[in-house]
């Protein structure tokens, strides 16, 4: 919604952006991926702070109803596509919690 700075992915968007929409629909987002690492929450965060933080965007995103920016390696997605996406980029990022249970 925010939007990113799409001049550090020029490249790959315009050359593989298709490639690796249709890759990440077919298996995901590779394991420690990331777009910018500077995105990448610090180690200590808390569950409760991070399950917060999860509703308010999901809220967010749902309730918006403006354009939706272009994504910065896919481009310009429908509202379909980036739901799709979105669902992908969660399973990408819930496969990082780890169980404290024993």
């Amino acid at each position: 919604m925010d939007g990113f700075d799409l001049r550090r992915h020029r490249f790959k968007r315009f050359f593989l952006s298709k490639r690796l929409l249709r890759y990440t629909y077919r298996y995901g987002i590779p394991p420690g991926y990331t777009i910018d690492p500077r995105l990448t929450p610090p180690p200590n965060v808390t569950l409760d702070e991070s399950l917060a933080a999860l509703e308010r965007a999901v809220e967010r995103y749902r309730s918006y109803r403006g354009r939706l920016r272009a994504h910065p390696l896919f481009g310009d997605l429908s509202r379909a596509k980036w739901d799709q996406l979105h669902c992908f980029h969660g399973a990408h990022h819930l496969s990082f919690v780890i169980s404290t249970d024993g």
